[in-house]
This record gives C-alpha cells, structure tokens and sequence, in this order.
C-alpha cells in the first residue's frame, strides 16, 4: 500500500519553509538575514522580538561570535535592517498588534488579497474559526498567534 500521508506532509513541509521569508519586510539585509542568520537557526525568534538599535547590535556581534559569517558592514546593514522593521517602539501600535499586521502582511497576503479581510466581516468565534481553518492549510501559526490574529481581526474587521 502508498503511503497517501506522505504528499500532503511533504506539501505542508514545503509550504512552512517560506513562511519566514515570506514575513520578512523587503528591504536591504532581507537577504542577508535570510542566507546568513537561516544557516544556523529559523527566523521566529527574530519575526518576535522588538529591541532597540543597541540590543540588535549586541546580538549581532554575540552571533558573530557564535561563528556566523558577517564583515562590519554586513553587521550594519543587518542592524539597521532589524532595527527599522523590528525595533523597539515607544508608542503606537502594541507588539501583538504589530506582530498580527506582520501575519496579515506576510502569511494571509500569500494566498489573499487586502480586499479579502476587509470584506470579511466576522464576530471573533467566526474570525477564530477562519484563522484556524487557514492554519490548518499550511499558515504555521501557534496557537497563541492564532488567538492573537484573531482577536486583531476581530477588533479591526469584526462586525460593525
């Protein structure tokens, strides 16, 4: 008998391996990140994390430590790359509201367009239900991130 499990798991497997770099903003150190901080580790701690200009130097310079592969320059462009798209800030919107705007940005934005959650306007059971049906087709979200998208949308998108 085939193994008919191992197409979809292979599939599954595939689709998450973009994931990260499909939440990475475009910017210069994009690449960078992805070829040199990927060789060792995935980019989740990084897609979580909001730290100042200095934090991201100190972890940049521990990594190269760590025998990742940066000169000086790539060590700024990766710094100022982090600090832009993931630092530290002071006001605005909340880091769950920043990382859920990255999940829209990154992962719903692969397969939706933008008009797509503007159309949807859903009660949070219903949001919840949505993310967890797109989680279950290769989104990659934990659970607490689902419940977090969720009540995103649900603020922003719920039922006027």
């Amino acid at each position: 008998m085939k193994p008919l499990w191992l197409l979809p798991t292979l599939l599954a497997a595939v689709a998450g391996l973009g994931l990260a770099q499909q939440q990475l903003p475009e910017g210069e150190g994009k690449k960078l990140l992805q070829d040199r901080c990927r060789s060792c580790h995935s980019l989740d701690p990084v897609l979580s994390r909001k730290s100042s200009h200095d934090e991201w130097q100190q972890l940049v310079v521990k990594m190269v430590g760590y025998g990742a592969e940066l000169n000086d320059k790539e060590i700024d462009v990766a710094v100022d790359y982090l600090t832009k798209y993931f630092g530290a800030q002071s006001s605005g919107d909340s880091a769950d509201e920043r990382t859920a705007k990255r999940f829209i940005e990154g992962i719903c934005s692969s397969c939706h367009d933008s008009n797509f959650i503007k159309e949807t306007e859903a009660t949070r059971d219903e949001w919840m239900e949505i993310v967890k049906r797109m989680n279950g087709k290769g989104a990659g979200l934990s659970e607490r991130d689902v419940e977090l998208l969720a009540e995103y949308l649900a603020k922003n998108y719920g039922r006027k």
